[in-house]
């Protein structure tokens, strides 16, 4: 309970600085304070961690290796009442054939958005993943081309990926950015605006081997034989985003350029003395949506790249974590007995002069 006052406080502090507005333009955006936003979904996630050796000398060759997990598509269900967005989502069963193929894996993911005001977004991600395939085996092992299942499977191979992001909007009053994301506005007219993403997040990877296989593992060094990596990142990148509409249907990007300064720590098998080291990287992160959004109804596709460009010495990591989604919905009115609820914490825990941020 202490957390969460401090939270909340540190919430009402940022708004007192900021001197935030909590009006908007109406020609530009609708609000919905009255409606409760159920949004069934269908997904698909695809992630990716590639990693590729240093050259040590000139004209030395290099081998990429490229685990990917296999996921298939999934659904679920996502609600938005007033400052607060969540989900909850389930996959589809993988068929035995694509098992013997890619391997089996499992995932838990985890999102929840808080919106302290029109202009901050907080948001907080976990993804858990586990059994992944090593896409690149045909192209050290010719032995496999041609193979029914040529794919080595790594069911040991475990991720971790726990990120909390806070986004600035410079022009939250004409540009929404929640009405495209969690469809509890609606952008009525064209705009665009600057934003600034800070980040902080850790990230995981483990495995009861070496992540590089034995046959090209000469080409990565005396780091070769990594089997446990974790990265603790923070950064700041600058960012841009704007809506076109026509009428009903709009089109929505959001792209973030920055740097990450990254806190490496790894070891190897046998080996319980971690290596540590600090690093400096880019990251970018990009958004689009698509699709039709009435005062009622709406509907639309969603996709979310997350990129990460991890580097310590041993050598190069590319992350990416792709989330593409269909969403159909609804704006309907919400219960009472939730509107009491939510009233009734608002003014348990917000001072009188701030409730108004809290629609």
């Amino acid at each position: 309970m202490s957390l969460l006052r401090a939270l909340l406080y540190l919430s009402i502090w940022t708004l007192a600085v900021l001197k935030l507005s909590a009006q908007v333009d109406t020609n530009y955006i609708q609000r919905f304070p009255d409606k409760l936003v159920w949004s069934p979904f269908l997904s698909s996630m695809n992630n990716t961690i590639l990693m590729k050796s240093y050259p040590h000398f000139a004209g030395d060759s290099t081998q990429s290796i490229s685990y990917s997990p296999n996921l298939r598509g999934g659904y679920g269900v996502a609600f938005s009442y007033r400052i607060v967005d969540f989900s909850i989502g389930f996959r589809t069963k993988i068929d035995e054939e694509s098992e013997k193929k890619y391997g089996k894996s499992t995932k838990l993911g985890l999102n929840f958005r808080l919106w302290i005001s029109r202009k901050l977004l907080t948001e907080f991600n976990l993804l858990a993943v586990s059994g992944f395939s090593n896409l690149s085996t045909t192209s050290y092992d010719t032995s496999k081309i041609g193979q029914e299942y040529p794919y080595e499977h790594r069911p040991d191979m475990f991720i971790t990926y726990i990120k909390l992001r806070g986004v600035y909007q410079f022009n939250p009053d004409r540009f929404s950015y929640r009405s495209s994301f969690s469809f509890s506005e609606r952008q009525k007219k064209s705009a665009a605006g600057f934003l600034l993403n800070s980040h902080m997040y850790l990230h995981t990877i483990t495995g009861d081997s070496a992540f590089i296989p034995q046959a090209v593992r000469g080409m990565y060094g005396d780091l070769g034989n990594i089997s446990n990596l974790s990265v603790l990142g923070m950064g700041l990148a600058p960012g841009v985003g704007g809506t076109w509409t026509k009428g009903r249907w709009f089109l929505t990007g959001v792209l973030f350029l920055g740097l990450d300064l990254q806190r490496f720590a790894y070891s190897t098998p046998g080996n319980h003395d971690f290596l540590t080291e600090n690093k400096l990287a880019t990251m970018a992160d990009f958004r689009v949506s698509f699709g039709y959004n009435a005062p009622r109804f709406f509907c639309g596709f969603q996709s979310i790249t997350d990129y990460n460009l991890l580097r310590p010495s041993a050598f190069k990591i590319n992350s990416s974590f792709n989330h593409v989604q269909f969403v159909m919905g609804w704006r309907l009115h919400s219960p009472k007995i939730l509107d009491k609820m939510y009233n009734k914490s608002v003014k348990t825990f917000i001072p009188k002069r701030y409730r108004h941020y809290m629609y």
